[in-house]
């Protein structure tokens, strides 16, 4: 599974509260119109049949929509959270986990002395070393957040090596 930021779940459920709100809005209106005029000139029990269900339907999506709209305001306070996590992570690897530094001790914890050559191995090592320190210095982060960062981080360190 993809990590999905905070932010993007707040963007996603403000698009969709906007749309399920405006559709159900539009559709009630539209279902009443046709429930007083009858347009369609349908039998008594037809109209009322047809009416409730879609009356229900377009409830049903104001509803929802509006219950996507308070969950943006939760995502949007997650979000700075989230965001204000995410930078002292950074400023603390840029500090503490350069170029140098990880080179000189991602082999420390390992019982393998050999040194690695492949990209992809060096890849994998460099990013399990990255992990490890970040999650020892901050315990109650998400580890999906910190295998985000990680690998926005390795790329910005390693990025012109690949």
């Amino acid at each position: 599974m993809v990590y999905q930021s905070s932010a993007q779940k707040a963007e996603d459920n403000q698009s969709s509260g906007i749309m399920l709100v405006t559709v159900g809005a539009i559709g009630l209106i539209g279902d009443i119109i046709f429930l007083i005029k009858n347009p369609l000139d349908m039998p008594m029990f037809n109209k009322y049949l047809s009416c409730g269900v879609m009356g229900a339907l377009f409830v049903l999506f104001f509803v929802m929509g509006i219950l996507a709209v308070r969950s943006y305001k939760i995502f949007k306070d997650k979000a700075t959270e989230e965001g204000t996590v995410i930078d002292k992570i950074a400023k603390w690897s840029e500090q503490e986990l350069t170029y140098e530094n990880i080179e000189e001790h991602m082999y420390d914890d390992d019982e393998v002395y050999e040194k690695l050559t492949d990209k992809e191995d060096l890849y994998f090592k460099r990013s399990e070393y990255i992990k490890k320190r970040i999650m020892r210095q901050y315990v109650n982060v998400s580890e999906e957040l910190i295998d985000a960062f990680v690998d926005d981080y390795y790329e910005k360190i390693f990025g012109d090596e690949n």
